[in-house]
């Protein structure tokens, strides 16, 4: 689906990529994981194509990323940023509605098919029941639902995701990452996501890719690559695995 080689990516004279080459697989769940200011992100908007590296080349569908118009690539994949403004007069169908202004022109009224898919992407991730709710009447769990619902409806055949579970409870991180676990089996979403809890990037994710520095420490089967050696070393904090239930799970070191 995505290959990339030799990718740097300076801004403001720092090194944020440095020498990155890998390949994200198509119908595969894969988690980009590392420290705070390690480039995940910065990586995701590379191949979201919103940023463009210093040197190196990314390729998209066996095609030159740099080679797809903004207008085509997003009918083909859709990325959901870490923070999102809450525009206080929009409703959760309004907001959903705007994931199908790639696949029409700005001077049309919304189709049938347009609705049917606006419909389904509420009804997938839960929301359909609050279409007619302001944002800001939601709590924050369902307004992260909303925003999935609105990439969901754009209707591309990769998702990715930046830190969608950050500031939800635990209860709401789960719901959403089972929503996009299913869009991945039963509609063969790719999915590319950035996330922080390493045990859950383990548990629903195929795949991983460990960065440091702007580097890609090791990728593969995510259980393979979401280690406890390599997790001590990258986060500088000695962690142990454990095996509790069908789960294996890394836990901190209680240092004295």
């Amino acid at each position: 689906m995505f290959t990339f080689n030799h990718i740097s990516l300076q801004l403001g004279g720092n090194t944020i990529l440095n020498d990155m080459s890998g390949k994200i697989a198509k119908g595969a769940v894969t988690a980009l994981i590392g420290p705070n200011g390690s480039g995940k992100s910065s990586l995701l908007s590379v191949l979201a194509g919103l940023v463009k590296p210093s040197a190196g080349d990314v390729n998209f569908a066996q095609q030159p990323l740099s080679s797809i118009s903004r207008a085509q690539l997003a009918k083909q994949l859709a990325l959901l940023p870490q923070r999102n403004p809450v525009p206080a007069t929009l409703n959760v169908a309004d907001l959903v509605c705007f994931g199908r202004h790639p696949h029409r022109p700005w001077y049309k009224n919304i189709s049938n098919d347009d609705k049917q898919i606006i419909d389904w992407a509420m009804q997938e991730t839960g929301v359909k029941q609050y279409a007619s709710q302001l944002l800001t009447d939601l709590s924050g769990g369902e307004l992260q639902r909303t925003w999935l619902a609105m990439v969901l409806a754009q209707d591309t055949e990769v998702l990715m995701l930046d830190e969608p579970t950050s500031w939800l409870d635990i209860s709401h991180q789960l719901g959403l990452l089972k929503i996009v676990q299913r869009l991945n089996q039963q509609y063969n979403k790719t999915i590319v996501w950035v996330l922080h809890d390493l045990n859950q990037a383990a548990q629903f994710s195929d795949q991983a890719m460990l960065i440091n520095h702007g580097h890609i420490v090791s990728s593969g089967d995510a259980r393979s690559v979401i280690n406890a050696k390599d997790v001590s070393e990258v986060y500088q904090t000695p962690v142990t695995s454990h095996q509790i239930g069908s789960q294996q799970v890394l836990w901190p070191e209680q240092q004295q």
